[in-house]
Parts: C-alpha cells; structure tokens; sequence
C-alpha cells in the first residue's frame, strides 16, 4: 500500500471488513452488556428465593451470581475484534462454547444457588443470542474468506 493511500485511510479501514465480522463485533458487544442485565431472579412470593444477595423478586447479573463464567464470556465476547487465524474458524469454536457453558448454567444443569424458585432473567436470553451470533458471524466470516479446496491429485 502506497504511503499516500495508507494516510487518508486512518488506523482501520472499515471498507475491507466482511459482513460477517460486523455481526462478530455487534454479537460481541452484545454479549458483553448482557453480563450486566438480570441473568437469574428470585421469586417475590417465596420468602427462601435467594441467590446472590437478591430476594423478593429481584434479579442478579452474571457478575453477581458466577465466579468464573463470567469471565470466560467476556474473553468470549472479545473474540471477534482480536481473533484472525483462519478467518471464523475460532469464532465459531468460541460461540458454541459460549452456547453451551450458557445452557449448562441455566437449563442442563441447573439454576446456581441452592435455594427454590430461581427463573431465568433476560440477560440470560440476549447472553444465549449473542452466543449464536458469534457462531453465525464465524460461519459468515469464513464463507467470504474460505478457500476453495481441490480433491487429491488435482493440480
């Protein structure tokens, strides 16, 4: 790249980006900000509801209620901005993981907390959304970029 072009372009050109990783970085983001909605919440008519502090038919966020989910999904959530080795490979690798730890704490194995009447908040949902657009985005990603592949003995 000329010197010329490079310096009316700025640090990132956002022209050369695919589709794919637009939704990357909105899925990214997206699963960050739902760390910080209601994952879990209390039942208000059952005074022995309680998880994380929160009783009466209040909600907690995932920072509240995890120890160590909660990290493992923002690290999840940056995957998109930092991740280039085999363009949507690792993204899609990083969004079914993100899928299924999210399904494993809330529905396979159960609500955190040992106590009755914990439901399932909205952050819970846009969290498990925002998983499956990591794992499209990296199915868009490596549909603009994959490389055709010849069968054996084709030159």
């Amino acid at each position: 790249m000329e010197a010329s072009r490079a310096e009316g372009s700025g640090y990132l050109d956002t022209s050369r980006l695919s589709p794919g990783e637009f939704v990357g970085m909105a899925a990214g983001v997206v699963l960050f900000l739902s760390l910080f909605l209601p994952w879990f919440t209390t039942d208000g008519s059952n005074p022995n509801s309680r998880l994380g502090g929160a009783t009466g038919g209040d909600g907690v966020n995932a920072w509240h209620v995890f120890s160590s989910l909660d990290i493992l999904l923002t690290l999840a959530a940056t995957a998109p901005f930092i991740l280039s080795w085999k363009p949507g490979e690792v993204t899609m690798i990083v969004g079914i993981t993100a899928i299924v730890l999210i399904l494993c704490n809330g529905v396979i194995l159960g609500r955190p907390g040992d106590t009755v009447g914990i439901g399932l908040g909205i952050g819970y949902f846009v969290g498990l959304l925002a998983a499956a657009g990591l794992l499209a985005a990296g199915y868009l990603r490596q549909a603009v970029y994959g490389v055709d592949r010849k069968p054996p003995g084709v030159i």
